[in-house]
C-alpha cells in the first residue's frame, strides 16, 4: 500500500484511457464467423446466471436461492430487505438510506456514505456501488437469485459474502406483453404496477415498466399521536430498447430511476438512555413507538443507465457493458433519539455517482469439448461523498429539567477536539462535516472448466485486482451562535485535512471439482476467495483521515444437490467454513473522532451448514419446502471500539472469542404451497414461516436481536380467459418483533423496527 499527497482527482482520465483501449479489442476479437442470435432469452425458473452465464442451479457448484418475479410477487416480497424473510443465512439492515446486508455472517456494518459493501448487488449485470439504496423497491423482476460464499472471481469487487443478482424483464421479441396491477393494504397502502413490452419490427424491441407505493408509517409517535412520520413512497420508471441489426449482434439499452422517501429505516427511539445523559433525556422501549423530537426521515433518488452489445461467434462469445450509476440522499436524523432536541445530525447531501465497464468473454461452439472458459476485464471509476450537519443546542437541553448544567456536554465537545468552543445554556454548536472518497478500480479474471472424465470436471480461475482510494476532501467548518471570536452566524472553516491516496492489488483464486455420480444427482467441492479494497475514514473531527486495510475471505464447501423418487424430491445440502482477515466493522461514536469511524476486525472464522429439500408428492398440487441455515461464527482476534453499558462511556474491548455480529446460530423457513383446479380457474394457496434465533448488532455483545419468528399467508385465483389474477396476501401474520437496526453510541441504545403485521389484496392483468 501507497499513501502520499494529491491535488487533483484525475479519475475520468482513468476510466476514458483504458475504456476504449479493451472495447476496441474486444470488438474486433468478437466480430468474425458470426452464428445466429436466438431472439428469445426468456428465463425459466432454475435457470441462474451463474459464472456469467446461464445454467440450471443443480448444475451450478454453489449455494444458490433462486426466486422468479411472479414467486417473489405471490409471497408479498417488494424489496432487496424482504428477501431475508425467505432466504435463511441473509441477514439485510437497515439505516436511514444505508443498506447492510450479511450473508452467511459476512457483511460490513457500516453506513458512511463513501463505505462499499461486503455483498455485491447487481442490477441487469450492473454492479451497484453505493450501499445506500440497495433496498429500494425490487420492481418488474424476472428473477432475483442469492449466491452465498465469496463469489471473487467472476462477481469481483466487494462479493466478499456473496452477490445478490437482480434481472428485470426485457423487451420482448414475441407478442405485445402486458402486466398491470393494483393492490391495497392496511396503513392505506396504495401500490401499482404496469409493464408494456413488444417488437417494433422483426429486429426491435421496446418495454417500458412503472411502479407507484404508498403507505402510511406503522410508527407511533409517542410526544403526540396525532402526528405522524412521512409516508413510504415509492415511484420509479424503466426504459429499455432490445436492438438485434444482424443474426449476430443484440445491443441493450436500459434507464432505471426510482424515488423513496420513508422514515420507518430512521432510527427513531432511544430504548435504553446512557447513565451519562439519563437526567437529560427521555428513554422509550415500547415496540413500534418513537419519540424523537424532530421530524426525521430519509429520501434518495438512484439512477442506473447501461449500454450492452451480446456478440456471438463461433470461437468466443463476448459482452460488453457499460453502465453509469447516479445517487444522492438526504438523512435528517435525531442522534440523541429523545424527544430533548440536544443533539440533531443530517447526512445532506450523500452522494454516489459511478462509470464502469465490463467485458466478459465466453467459449463457444469451436474448440475442445472438455474445455469451458469465461474471462473478461471490469474498469470503474466511482465518487462517493458526504456531508454532515451537525446541531447541538444546549437551551433544549436546560428546558424543563431542574439543576442540569452543560458539563456532560462540553466534555463531548472536549473529545471531539472543540473544547475552545464552549456550551453555555444560551448557545448552540453547528458543525459540518464533509468527506469525499474517489475509487479507481481495475481488474482481469478468468475461469477454466475441464471435463476430466463424463462424469467428473475440474475448475481453476482467479482474479487480479487493482484498486487505488483517494479521499479529495475531508473539512469540518464550526459555528457557535452567540460566541463573539466567530461574529455572528458564519461557519469558518475550522479543519482542512489534506488529499491522501491508497493504493492496494490483490489475487483471489477459486477451484473446485464437480462429481455428476448419475443424471440427477451431483457432489461438489469449491474453494472460493473474495477480495474487498481498503478504504479511508472520510468524516473527521479530532483526527486526520485514517485508511483500513483491505478485506479478505477463504472459503471451503463440499455441497451435494440431488433429485430423488423420480422428480419429486430435491436435495441441496452443503457444509462450509469461511475466514476473513481484517473485516471491516463500524463504531457509531462522536467521541471516536467523527460521526461514525471504520476500523478492521482483525479476524474472523464462520463455519455452516445449509439445507434446501423440496417434496412434491404427497399428493398432486402440493409442494412443502424447507430451508435451513446453521452457523457459528467467532471473532479469532479483535481489539474492538464500543461503549461500557454500565459506565456509558467508549472504550476498548477485547472482542476475541465473541460471536460474531448478525450470525444467528439458525435461521429457517418452511413453506406449503398448494395449486388447484376449479372449473376454468387456477388457484394457489399457501403458508410459510421464518425463524431466527437471534444474534448481536456489535462486536462485543451487548446489543441483541432476541429470536422471533414470522408466519405468513398467500392465495391467487387466476382466469385464463380474461388473463386476470385476484390475490391475497398477508406477511408477519403473528406481530413478530424484530429490528431494522440496533446500535449502541453516545446516548444510549437507538433502533427501528421492522414491519408488522402486513395485508394486501389486487388485481393482475397480465397478457
Amino acid at each position: 500500500m501507497t499513501i502520499k499527497s494529491l491535488s487533483s482527482r484525475g479519475g475520468a482520465r482513468f476510466i476514458a484511457s483504458r475504456c476504449w483501449k479493451v472495447a476496441g479489442l474486444s470488438l474486433a476479437v468478437a466480430a468474425v464467423s458470426p452464428l445466429t442470435f436466438a431472439q428469445s432469452s426468456k428465463l425459466e425458473e432454475v435457470v441462474v446466471s451463474a459464472r456469467k452465464t446461464s445454467a440450471n442451479t443443480q448444475d451450478v457448484s454453489t449455494s444458490i436461492s433462486a426466486f422468479s418475479g411472479d414467486a417473489l410477487n405471490s409471497a408479498g416480497i417488494a424489496d432487496i430487505k424482504d428477501l431475508q424473510n425467505v432466504t435463511p443465512g441473509l441477514i439485510v439492515s437497515e439505516m436511514a438510506s444505508y443498506s447492510m446486508i450479511f450473508l452467511r455472517g459476512i457483511g460490513t456494518d457500516s453506513f458512511q456514505g463513501p463505505i462499499d459493501s461486503s455483498v455485491a448487488t447487481y442490477i441487469d449485470g450492473l454492479y451497484i456501488t453505493y450501499t445506500s439504496s440497495q433496498a429500494q423497491s425490487l420492481g418488474i423482476v424476472e428473477s432475483v437469485n442469492v449466491f452465498k460464499g465469496p463469489q471473487g472471481t467472476l462477481y469481483g469487487r466487494n462479493a466478499v459474502g456473496g452477490a445478490i443478482v437482480v434481472e428485470t424483464k426485457k423487451p420482448s421479441f414475441q407478442d405485445n406483453e402486458v402486466l398491470a396491477s393494483i393492490e391495497g393494504g392496511n396503513y392505506n397502502m396504495l401500490k401499482g404496477k404496469l409493464h408494456l413490452s413488444g417488437p417494433v419490427n422483426d429486429n426491435l424491441a421496446l418495454s417500458v415498466s412503472g411502479l407507484y407505493t404508498n403507505r402510511e408509517t406503522y410508527l407511533t409517535y409517542t410526544p403526540d399521536p396525532s402526528q405522524k412520520h412521512k409516508d413510504y413512497d415509492d415511484r420509479g420508471y424503466k426504459f429499455a430498447a432490445r436492438w438485434t441489426p444482424t443474426d449476430w449482434l443484440e445491443i441493450n439499452a436500459s434507464q432505471y430511476k426510482i424515488r423513496h422517501t420513508s422514515a420507518d429505516g430512521v432510527p427513531l427511539t432511544n430504548a435504553d438512555v446512557s447513565p451519562a445523559f439519563e437526567a437529560v433525556l427521555t428513554e422509550n422501549d415500547k415496540t413500534w413507538e418513537t419519540g424523537v423530537g424532530t421530524e426525521v426521515f430519509t429520501q434518495m433518488e438512484s439512477t442506473a443507465t447501461q449500454l450492452s452489445f451480446d456478440i456471438l461467434n463461433e470461437w468466443v462469445n463476448t459482452k460488453v457493458l457499460f453502465g453509469r450509476t447516479e445517487f444522492i440522499s438526504d438523512i435528517f436524523w435525531d442522534f440523541d433519539l429523545s424527544k430533548e432536541k440536544v443533539l440533531i445530525i443530517e447526512a445532506t447531501p450523500n452522494t454516489a455517482d459511478t462509470d464502469s465497464l465490463e467485458i466478459v468473454f465466453n467459449s463457444s461452439e469451436r474448440g475442445p469439448d472438455w474445455l469451458s472458459w469465461v474471462g473478461g476485464v471490469y474498469l470503474e471509476d466511482t465518487f462517493k461523498d458526504q456531508g454532515t450537519p451537525l446541531y447541538v443546542d444546549g437551551l433544549v437541553a436546560v428546558q424543563g429539567v431542574t439543576g442540569i448544567d452543560l458539563t456532560v456536554f462540553n466534555d463531548l465537545l472536549g473529545e471531539l477536539g472543540l473544547g475552545a468552543l464552549g456550551l453555555s445554556n444560551t448557545e448552540t454548536v453547528n458543525l459540518r462535516l464533509y468527506g469525499g472518497v474517489d475509487t479507481e478500480a481495475f481488474a482481469a479474471f478468468a475461469e477454466f472448466t475441464f471435463d476430466i472424465t463424463d462424469t467428473i470436471s475440474a475448475r481453476l480461475g482467479g482474479r487480479y485486482s487493482d484498486e487505488t482510494r483517494t479521499i479529495t476532501e475531508s473539512y469540518v467548518d464550526a459555528r457557535v451562535q452567540g460566541l463573539p471570536i466567530l461574529g455572528t452566524t458564519d461557519f469558518i472553516r475550522a479543519i482542512d485535512y489534506p488529499s491522501e491516496e491508497s493504493s492496494w492489488t490483490d489475487f483471489t483464486p477459486s477451484a473446485g471439482v464437480d462429481w455428476r455420480y448419475n443424471d440427477t444427482s451431483m457432489l461438489y467441492y469449491s474453494y472460493s476467495t473474495g477480495f474487498k479494497s481498503g478504504n479511508y475514514n472520510a468524516l473527521n473531527i479530532n483526527a486526520p483521515p485514517e485508511a483500513i486495510e483491505p478485506e479478505e475471505a477463504t472459503s471451503h464447501e463440499i455441497g451435494l444437490k440431488a433429485d430423488w423418487l423420480d422428480g419429486d424430491l430435491r436435495t441441496n445440502v452443503s457444509v462450509f467454513t469461511t475466514t476473513v482477515k481484517n473485516g471491516h466493522a463500524q463504531i457509531l461514536s462522536l467521541a471516536s473522532g467523527g460521526v461514525t469511524r471504520l476500523e478492521n476486525s482483525g479476524e474472523y472464522g464462520i463455519d455452516g451448514a445449509e439445507a434446501e429439500i423440496t417434496y412434491t408428492g404427497l399428493i398432486d398440487g402440493l409442494r412443502l419446502t424447507f430451508a435451513g441455515t446453521f452457523l457459528d461464527g467467532e471473532y479469532k482476534e479483535f481489539e474492538c471500539t464500543g461503549f461500557d453499558p454500565d459506565t456509558g462511556l467508549q472504550r476498548t474491548f477485547d472482542c476475541a472469542g465473541k460471536d460474531t455480529v448478525r450470525t444467528p446460530d439458525f435461521s429457517g423457513t418452511l413453506d406449503v404451497a398448494y395449486s388447484f383446479n376449479v372449473s376454468r380457474f387456477e388457484g394457489e394457496v399457501g403458508v410459510g414461516a421464518y425463524y431466527n434465533s437471534g444474534f448481536w448488532f456489535n462486536p462485543n455483545n451487548n446489543v441483541e436481536e432476541e429470536e422471533y419468528y414470522k408466519t405468513s399467508a398467500r392465495a391467487s385465483l387466476y382466469d385464463p380467459e380474461t388473463n386476470l389474477k385476484l390475490y391475497a396476501y398477508g406477511s408477519n401474520l403473528n406481530n413478530g418483533v424484530s429490528h431494522l437496526q440496533r446500535f449502541r453510541q453516545d446516548f444510549g441504545v437507538g433502533e427501528s423496527y421492522a414491519r408488522p403485521r402486513m395485508y394486501g389484496v389486487g388485481i393482475e392483468y397480465k397478457y
